[in-house]
């Protein structure tokens, strides 16, 4: 379910197909999102806000629903197939985010929001990831869910284990921990190359024992000793920042 004119807008442009609208007849700001709406979806309109918040059951701020249909989505394995098939894989630099075990809706889409605007090729999402196409998930990533590929993996561990070994894509572990390697020196270790793939763990435990070791370095983004961690969104976007900074 999208919800306001640019969620809406994005999930028109994106390669997800969409049921149906939902907006109000005095609805204003909403014209961009209804001209994109293609021939043969439905456009249902209600007089009011009130009478769109007993409908629905919850309040209507933002002017305008669409539903949206969910696609299959491609594992860890089939999305890098997919992407070193092409030809613009072989140039620029290419970066992914991994998260094993985000549940939060919010932090979720904060994540998103970052990977759209710095560029990444994809989300990965591990086996205990909450929903990406939830409402709130959606609303708080400002429509990046629909731009930004996701991959969604069955075992996590095992797939990184074989993607390393197939394309020597280098993961990064981030975590709270003396061994790490400073964000600062990134460049240093991660050389010429211009793959990445950074793995983020829960906010509450960070990553497991098990996910750290199949990763191939540990980074930690310098910050004041009394602080313990930043949101997740927040580091995704640090990372992916300074991963297209080094790249330039």
């Amino acid at each position: 379910m999208a919800e306001g004119a640019l969620v809406v807008e994005r999930l028109l442009r994106s390669p997800y197909g969409v049921d149906s609208i939902l907006t109000t007849r005095k609805e204003t700001g909403v014209e961009r999102s209804l001209e994109l709406v293609p021939e043969g979806v439905p456009i249902y309109y209600i007089d009011e806000r009130a009478a769109a918040n007993k409908l629905l059951g919850f309040e209507f701020h933002q002017g305008i629903l669409a539903l949206g249909r969910r696609v299959a989505l491609p594992t860890l394995t089939q999305g890098l197939e997919s992407f070193f098939e092409k030809e613009s894989s072989r140039s620029g630099n290419h970066s992914w985010v991994v998260l094993p075990d985000a549940t939060k809706p919010d932090n979720l889409g904060l994540a998103f929001r970052c990977a759209a605007a710095l560029g990444a090729e994809a989300v990965v999402l591990g086996e205990r990831c909450c929903d990406p196409f939830s409402r709130r998930a959606l609303r708080v990533s400002m429509g990046g869910v629909l731009q930004v590929p996701i991959y969604r993996t069955v075992n996590l561990i095992e797939e990184i284990k074989s993607v390393r070994e197939r394309w020597n894509l280098p993961f990064y572990a981030t975590v709270l921990d003396p061994e790490a390697r400073s964000l600062y020196d990134f460049p240093h270790i991660n050389g010429r190359r211009s793959l990445a793939a950074f793995v983020f763990g829960n906010e509450y435990t960070g990553l497991t024992p098990e996910q750290v070791r199949v990763c191939d370095r540990k980074l930690i983004i310098p910050m004041r000793p009394d602080v313990d961690s930043l949101n997740l969104g927040v580091s995704v976007g640090i990372f992916l920042y300074e991963f297209n900074r080094c790249a330039d």
